[in-house]
């Protein structure tokens, strides 16, 4: 669940910056995580801009993590060739394994267009007391650039020309008897804002039985006054 490049992102129409970065740049996010026991949780999130590393922009994270970014002609991946876990858009499980690479955005920065990403679901199974298991099930996620003109209120501050990306995606479970099948919907929401980049990120993932109920993840950027 993240800006995101050292360098700038450009649409094809106009000269806005989705992510305008630089070495030593830092950016902090407030973050809210509602687990299946409506449990609500909130820290913080910082990143630190790196130097170019070839054709990778490095970011780093207060948990120690670098976190790898490559801008190619089709759009903006998150590059796992290092083996890094993208804590920047998801949330905060050490242990989540996902394919090496992944479009955040797809060129062209158009409404309408659409691009498939492989995820995995962060749902947890709880059975009784003490039996608890995390699903990381994969699915595919349909993403679709719907907006390239969307306000955003942050803070009380609203931040215009805003390019709103949704993503939904569907996977089944079967634990087998006595439960039997299991469906999960999963749906995301992010907005990218000219020179700040990735401002705001959700996350519901929801089951349609109680051992797994529902999740809801919310990241924010914080806004220098």
């Amino acid at each position: 669940m993240a800006a995101i490049i050292l360098c700038l992102i450009v649409s094809c129409d106009d000269n806005r910056d989705f992510f305008p970065t630089k070495k030593g740049k830092k950016i902090n996010y407030k973050i809210s995580f509602l687990d299946k026991e409506n449990n609500l949780k909130e820290y913080r999130q910082s990143f630190i801009f790196l130097s170019k590393d070839k054709n990778l922009f490095p970011m780093l994270g207060n948990d120690g993590r670098v976190i790898f970014f490559e801008k190619n002609k089709n759009g903006l991946v998150i590059d796992k060739t290092k083996n890094i876990f993208e804590s920047f858009i998801t949330t905060d499980l050490k242990d989540v394994s996902s394919p090496e690479k992944k479009y955040l955005l797809k060129f062209p920065l158009k409404k309408n267009n659409t691009w498939e990403n492989t995820e995995k679901t962060q749902l947890m199974m709880k059975i009784g007391y003490d039996r608890v298991f995390h699903t990381f099930l994969p699915f595919k996620m349909r993403n679709e650039i719907v907006d390239i003109d969307d306000t955003l209120n942050v803070d009380g501050k609203k931040i215009k020309n805003c390019i709103k990306v949704i993503g939904i995606g569907q996977t089944s479970y079967n634990p087998g008897p006595p439960l039997g099948n299991i469906n999960i919907e999963i749906r995301v929401e992010s907005w990218f804002a000219p020179n700040l980049g990735l401002i705001k990120y959700t996350r519901e993932e929801k089951a349609d039985s109680e051992t797994m109920g529902k999740i809801f993840f919310d990241k924010v950027m914080e806004l220098e006054d």
